[in-house]
């Protein structure tokens, strides 16, 4: 009911004749456009196979057994229609219809609800029994023999002739080339039926009979292909009646009453005395009301034209209405349809298919015109070019034809329906509703409302083959190849039919149908949507339903305590739900959120399932389970029921996920308020998250196609942060039992089963994690507010959780379950961990060497990556350069990507590479902390850049060897310094700390800056980190040079000089003012006063004085450099600048503010001094001496 599949197309043929699939032989119109579909859904009957339950969904779709039940079957029940059994077939017809091919053969059939007897007829046999008998009991069957025809294969036309209700009715039956056969009784059948009356039409050659109609018992029309006409007449003679045929005709001459007596409501032709109708095939007639003169009009189709005849009561007939309707029937589909309807004339294709005349004496059309090229979603053939049906209501007031309505019929045909059928139309209670018939299915339309409905035959080899009217009632009898049913339809809920909230519900009545109905095994219907389904209304009915089936509905589940039967029903309610949408292919018009709230109600009702079943099994007090639904019970306040277990599995399933984010609080509480020990209830608990969640994941994965899901789901409940917590706490609580009872050294069976679920847990808590984060980083999470910084949140805690988890595995016997889930996720770092947890050197030891080397292979530089990552992060080197020649490529990559000089010039030396590494080990040397390693690294440097100079055949690059040189002299000058002072250590007694070392040298050789407190504190540092072997920075060095008292090594300030005028890493500024700080400290370095004091002193003593002093030695060597860097010379004046305190800052940035201040008072010490020696004029003479020192030696 409510179905809208498929369906056929008319055919020029008439009421009561069989259903062909090919037209006569001697036909002269073209069959119809289309035939009735097959039963065939878009995807095929495997489409919504799922072994998940939806693929359960068995369908019995054989009803050639089809048995009457002791008591009334419904088989179908909306708000407006129920549709129930009404009787069996005989069985002589049963027999015949079992294994009939309706595209072989015809057969047509009637319900006449005038005599109660029914009929039908093949193109041999007719079959007449009293089809109210058949309610009761068995009925008799009368069988005749059939007026033979030229094809064999076309039924004759069928009228039964109803007598005085004590009496049995009569039979016609005419054939298509003209041959009458009349029965007077059919109780003549049972004695083979050879006694009957005949007469012949005398049709031409290619001329057949294409309808009879009953005007009245007496009264029967014919016509024919040609356009002709013919009434029988019944009379009665010496006690038998006789059928006597006339062609249709006017009176040949004289006068009768009906021509003397003009009528002002004749509708003849103004202008013309006789209405010659145009010939045609004529496809339908329809008896209208009395005329005025006593006759009776009949109205006939004839191809797109409609003619109006009054049979009058003399005996003969007039024409008087012949007009097409092709024009105003276009018209009206337009105005009524818009742009579903073809502007091309061509393309529409209009067919007028039936008539007939309702209780106001208005015309019912009913016609056929190819639907627009639409290709629904999810269909996959749609069979091609569409057929659709719609009724217009047509006065005829005026000589004019008005449309007073047209209503579109829930139903279309396509090129692949089943065998062809003439749609016929019946009107009910004087019009008020209209059925339609179709070959696989009846629709209803009202003409009062906008209610539609239709009643569909599931079966391929079931098929319509009648209906009958029941006179006064709202009822049809609908007779099928299987069975007799009878459609009650509620007019008063017709009649407030609303079409914005009706079409809604009539949606959801078809699918809660399909649910409850459909499942019955016998059942002879199935149900289909509308072509023009409201998507709206198709996925609110489909949640609803859905969600009902979740609660139990008693509308939709049936009461049974027996609770494994109730969810298996329930689930089966759910498979058939989405078997049906699928089935009617239009599961493309419902949003992803529509279809995956439907799958996520099918996957917890599955989940419960399978929990029930495992509690089942093992029903035991305060188990965890019961504590648990109990707890969530109380929280609800549904505390009122006997069995609260049960109650829960029956009405609060869609709370599953609720359920188990309490599990692991609850557990903690049953430890604690029973006797049951936590490490015995943490397995129990594990049971329950695990069985729920791996049942709805299984089961989601299984029926993604099923429901048309695309991943990734949209907030599925499987991963909402309530589930996930509970999952990591439980492998947390079982972690830590397992770490403790480990410690004290116990072993218990529980823990061996607590330990078992460690895997299982593991691989669902990646699982809701992968998901959850799935679905925070697709576009509709965006919208969201505060999905990006959860999705940042949950990346970080997965990622800090992840190795943790799996080492965790690997820990309590788990590496195979550790080694998959990583492997899974592609967690590469953790791959490379848990691949050296054993031994790591040398390489072919470690345990785990083949899998590195598969993973190698399989994974490729994505592995290698993290693998050499976790070789230099845990210092196995040796492991990393140990690797085959084939890894080398994977090294090139991991060092292009994640540049190392401190180790990739290794990798180079090995490669041959010299000068990239002596590049990587010039430019690592300049941050090496300990001054060993800075030698090292420097020789090793220099020898490569040599190496490959021979190599190459280059011309050594000076500026390479000159960088190397001068940090080789840096290292130098470390070692001088270290010499310098080995004397002091030397002296020391004993072994001392490395402060008391630090006291030692600065006491002998800082005795200059004893007043300096910071400088004294600064210099310590360096001398503490000369010590210990590290490799001062150059402005470090500077320092020490310059600092110490420097009594037989003057030398080490023109060092200082030098080390300044090579740097190349230093500011400028700071360059500058260290230059300043050394020639301060020349300055001041010896006793001018005394020097400066020439009593009793010649001037070559004088001379000689002056070149003792550290500034004649410093300047000697400082005026013989060339182009000398500036600030390299610095004159008295100059030197008493200070660094400023960003400088200071820049150079110590982890000083106070108040050592800042103490600091700059140190340097202002130091130009205190130098500003009181004056040293202006001795300065030009030292300097005129130490130029002509220079001079002599360069001479």
């Amino acid at each position: 009911m409510a179905s809208f599949s498929p369906s056929p197309t008319p055919r020029h043929s008439m009421r009561h004749r069989p259903l062909q699939n090919s037209p006569p032989k001697r036909t002269k119109a073209a069959g119809s456009r289309l035939g009735t579909p097959l039963r065939a859904t878009p995807f095929g009957n495997d489409s919504v196979a799922s072994g998940m339950d939806v693929d359960s969904v068995a369908s019995d779709r054989s009803f050639s057994s089809l048995q009457r039940p002791a008591a009334e079957t419904i088989f179908a029940k909306s708000n407006e229609l129920s549709v129930s059994f009404y009787a069996s077939l005989p069985r002589e017809v049963k027999q015949i219809l079992k294994n009939a091919d309706f595209y072989a053969e015809a057969y047509s059939g009637v319900i006449d609800t005038l005599t109660g007897f029914a009929l039908v007829v093949s193109s041999e046999t007719c079959f007449v029994w009293q089809h109210a008998q058949a309610v009761k009991g068995t009925p008799t069957c009368y069988i005749f023999r059939c007026p033979e025809d030229q094809d064999r294969s076309s039924p004759p036309l069928h009228e039964l002739v109803p007598f005085s209700s004590s009496r049995e009715p009569g039979l016609i039956l005419v054939s298509l080339s003209g041959e009458i056969h009349f029965w007077d009784s059919i109780g003549i059948g049972l004695a083979g039926g050879q006694s009957y009356s005949s007469s012949d039409l005398d049709l031409a050659p290619d001329e057949v009979v294409t309808y009879l109609l009953r005007v009245d018992p007496q009264t029967y029309v014919l016509s024919t292909s040609s356009g002709s006409f013919f009434r029988l007449i019944l009379t009665s003679a010496g006690g038998k009646h006789h059928l006597t045929p006339h062609a249709f005709s006017r009176p040949s001459g004289g006068l009768s009453l009906a021509r003397l007596i003009p009528s002002f409501l004749s509708s003849a032709p103004t202008g013309s005395q006789t209405l010659t109708p145009e010939l045609g095939n004529v496809s339908s007639l329809a008896i209208g009301g009395e005329t005025p003169t006593g006759g009776r009009e009949l109205w006939a189709l004839v191809d797109t034209r409609v003619q109006r005849w009054e049979l009058k009561s003399e005996g003969w007939e007039e024409p008087h209405l012949d007009e097409d309707l092709a024009d105003i029937t276009r018209s009206a589909l337009r105005t009524a349809f818009g742009a579903k309807v073809e502007e091309d004339n061509s393309r529409l294709d209009l067919e007028l298919v039936d008539i007939a005349v309702d209780g106001e004496g208005k015309l019912v059309v009913l016609v056929s015109y190819a639907g627009r090229e639409e290709r629904p979603i999810m269909a996959m053939d749609t069979g091609g070019v569409r057929r659709m049906y719609a009724l217009i209501r047509l006065s005829y007031l005026a000589e004019i034809f008005r449309v007073d309505g047209v209503r579109n019929i829930p139903y279309q045909s396509t090129s692949t329906s089943g065998a062809p059928v003439h749609p016929r139309i019946q009107v009910l209670l004087d019009g008020q509703l209209v059925s339609v018939q179709f070959g696989d299915a009846v629709a209803l339309c009202a003409r009062d409302s906008d209610y539609g409905d239709r009643i569909e035959l599931k079966s391929a080899s079931d098929r319509t083959l009648g209906i009958g009217v029941v006179q006064n009632e709202s009822a049809l009898l609908i007779m099928t190849a299987a069975t007799l049913l009878k459609a009650q339809i509620d007019m008063d809920k017709v009649l407030v039919f609303n079409s914005e909230t009706g079409r809604a519900n009539l949606i959801k009545s078809t699918m809660t149908q399909a649910i409850v109905y459909g499942s019955i095994p016998d059942n002879p219907l199935q149900f289909s949507f509308p072509p023009q389904i409201d998507e709206e209304s198709l996925m609110q009915g489909a949640e609803q339903l859905s969600k009902a089936v979740l609660q139990s509905d008693p509308e939709l589940v049936r009461s049974n305590p027996d609770l494994s039967a109730q969810l298996t029903n329930r689930k089966e309610r759910l498979s058939w739900l989405i078997h049906f949408i699928n089935d009617n292919a239009v599961l493309g018009k419902m949003s992803q959120r529509s279809r995956q709230q439907l799958a996520t109600d099918a996957e917890k009702l599955y989940a419960a399932y399978q929990l029930w079943a495992q509690h089942n099994e093992v029903l035991t007090p305060e188990s965890v389970l019961n504590e648990v639904v109990e707890f969530h019970m109380d929280r609800v306040r549904e505390t009122q029921h006997e069995d609260i277990v049960r109650a829960f599995f029956r009405l609060r399933v869609g709370d599953i996920g609720l359920l188990l984010s309490q599990v692991t609080e609850v557990t903690a509480r049953l430890a604690q308020s029973s006797s049951r020990d936590l490490v015995e209830l943490l397995p129990e608990a594990g049971r329950v998250i695990l069985t729920v969640l791996t049942s709805a994941l299984e089961y989601r994965d299984y029926n993604l196609g099923v429901y048309g899901i695309l991943l990734p789901m949209i907030d599925p409940w499987t991963s909402r942060p309530a589930i996930i917590d509970v999952v990591l706490g439980l492998f947390d609580s079982i972690t830590k039992v397992l770490d403790s009872a480990a410690q004290a050294g116990i072993v218990i069976e529980q823990l061996s089963h607590a330990n078992n679920q460690l895997p299982e847990l593991a691989t669902i808590l990646f699982a809701c994690v992968q998901e959850r984060l799935d679905w925070l980083e697709s576009p509709v999470a965006a919208d969201v507010p505060g999905a990006g910084q959860e999705r940042n949140e949950l990346k970080k805690k997965f990622d800090f959780l992840r190795p943790d988890t799996l080492e965790t595995l690997r820990k309590h016997g788990h590496a195979a379950t550790a080694f998959m889930l990583a492997e899974k996720y592609r967690d590469f770092r953790s791959l490379a961990a848990l691949c050296h947890q054993d031994e790591v050197y040398p390489s072919h030891k470690n345990p785990n060497a083949l899998r590195i080397q598969t993973y190698i292979d399989r994974f490729k530089d994505e592995f290698t990556t993290e693998l050499y990552r976790w070789y230099i992060q845990h210092g196995e080197l040796r492991v990393m350069f140990s690797q085959d020649e084939v890894q080398s490529a994977y090294i090139d990559k991991f060092f292009a990507a994640h540049p190392d000089p401190s180790i990739s010039w290794i990798h180079d030396l090995e490669q041959r590479r010299y000068e990239a590494a002596a590049e990587a080990l010039l430019s690592e040397s300049e941050g090496a902390v300990q001054l060993t390693t800075k030698h090292l690294m420097l020789s090793i440097g220099k020898l490569a850049h040599l190496a490959h100079v021979q190599e190459t055949g280059e011309i050594p690059d000076d500026h390479v060897l000159d960088n190397f040189h001068n940090d080789l002299d840096f290292v130098s000058v470390h070692q001088a310094l270290l010499d310098e002072f080995k004397p002091t250590l030397d002296s020391l007694r004993g072994r001392q700390s490395l402060e008391a070392q630090v006291d030692a040298i600065v006491r002998s050789e800082a005795t200059k800056i004893a007043e300096q407190r910071t400088l004294t504190l600064i210099f310590k540092e360096l001398i503490r980190k000369l010590l210990q072997g590290n490799a001062l920075s150059m402005e470090d060095t500077v320092d020490v040079l310059t600092l110490k008292d420097n009594t037989t090594t003057v030398e080490d300030y023109t060092t200082a000089l030098h080390l300044l005028a090579r740097v190349q890493n230093l500011p400028e500024a700071r360059r500058t003012s260290a230059f300043r700080t050394v020639w301060r400290r020349i300055y001041i370095h010896d006793d001018w006063d005394a020097i400066r004091r020439t009593a009793n002193v010649s001037d070559y003593e004088l001379k000689e004085r002056f070149k003792a002093t550290a500034l004649y030695a410093t300047l000697s060597i400082v005026l013989a450099m060339d182009s000398p860097p500036e600030g390299y010379d610095t004159s008295p004046d100059v030197s008493l600048v200070i660094p400023t305190e960003a400088e200071i800052a820049s150079r110590w940035p982890g000083l106070s503010s108040e050592q800042v201040d103490t600091l700059l008072q140190d340097y202002r010490l130091e130009c205190d001094r130098l500003g009181e020696l004056d040293l202006n004029d001795v300065y030009e003479r030292v300097r005129e001496l130490a130029a002509h020192e220079v001079v002599w030696r360069g001479a």
